[in-house]
C-alpha cells in the first residue's frame, strides 16, 4: 500500500509539472510573435486554407481553416473533418512603447482559456512582459519574464505564480536554421524540479513536420509527433 501510494504520489506530481509546463509555454508563444514579429503592423488580409494531418497519437483527418488577420486583431477558425472547431481570437493596442493583448482561445473540446499581456519594448532588442494566464477551470497563472532578440532567434526567462500557490521560474530558446526551428523549453518549480520540452519543426514545401520530447521532473520522458499538409 506504501508502495502504491508513492507511485501515485510520483504520477501526480509529473503530471502537474507537465500541465504546468505546458500552459506557461503556451501561453508565451503569443507574446513571443507579437514582441517579435510586429503583429500591429499586420496587413489586413484573409486567409482560406485547408490539407491534412496525423500524428503518432493515431489521429488522423483533414481541416479547414480561416484566418482573418487585420491592424491589431487576429482570429482563426478550424474546424475537422470529424465536426469539431477550434479557434483563437487576439486583440493588441499600442501605447507609445508599452502593448497589451487580450486573447483567447477555444479548443477542439469546446472548453475555452484568456489571457492578457502587457509588453514594453527596452531597446536593444528586449522587451519586459508581464501577463496573465486564466486556464478553462478559472485557475489562473501570473508571469513575468524578459524577452531577448538574438541572431537566429530568441530567449525568454521569467518567473509565474498561479493562484493555487505554485511558482517557480522557466526559459526558453528559439534557433531558426532554413526550413526549421528547435524551442527549447524548461520550467523550474519551488521545489527545484524542472521539467523541460524541446519542440522542433521543420518544413518541406506544404508540409510541416513537429515532433515534441518532454522529460518530466523526476527523469521521465515522453516523445510524440505530428504533421501538417496544406493543400496548394
Amino acid at each position: 500500500m506504501t508502495r502504491q501510494r508513492h507511485e501515485s504520489r510520483k504520477l501526480t506530481q509529473h503530471k502537474t509539472m507537465k500541465i504546468k509546463l505546458n500552459l506557461t509555454m503556451n501561453f508565451l508563444t503569443t507574446t513571443v510573435a507579437i514582441v517579435l514579429l510586429g503583429a500591429l503592423a499586420a496587413n489586413a488580409r484573409e486567409i482560406n486554407r485547408s490539407g491534412s494531418f496525423q500524428n503518432s497519437r493515431g489521429n488522423s483527418g483533414t481541416f479547414e481553416q480561416t484566418i482573418d488577420r487585420q491592424p491589431g486583431q487576429y482570429s482563426r477558425i478550424t474546424t475537422t473533418s470529424g465536426g469539431k472547431t477550434a479557434t483563437v481570437d487576439r486583440t493588441a493596442a499600442r501605447n507609445g512603447n508599452t502593448v497589451t493583448v487580450d486573447g483567447s482561445r477555444t479548443g477542439f473540446d469546446g472548453k475555452t482559456s484568456d489571457w492578457n499581456k502587457t509588453i514594453t519594448r527596452n531597446g536593444y532588442g528586449t522587451a519586459t512582459v508581464k501577463g496573465q494566464y486564466t486556464r478553462q477551470n478559472g485557475n489562473t497563472i501570473d508571469t513575468s519574464s524578459t524577452v531577448t532578440k538574438t541572431s537566429n532567434g530568441h530567449t525568454t526567462a521569467g518567473t509565474y505564480s498561479t493562484s493555487t500557490g505554485k511558482s517557480g521560474n522557466y526559459s526558453i530558446e528559439v534557433v531558426n536554421a532554413d526550413g526549421s526551428r528547435t524551442k527549447t523549453e524548461s520550467v523550474t518549480g519551488a521545489d527545484g524540479k524542472t521539467a523541460t520540452r524541446v519542440v522542433t519543426t521543420d518544413k518541406d514545401g506544404n508540409t510541416i513536420d513537429r515532433t515534441v520530447a518532454t522529460t518530466g521532473p523526476n527523469g521521465q520522458t515522453e516523445t510524440h509527433s505530428g504533421s501538417v499538409t496544406f493543400n496548394q
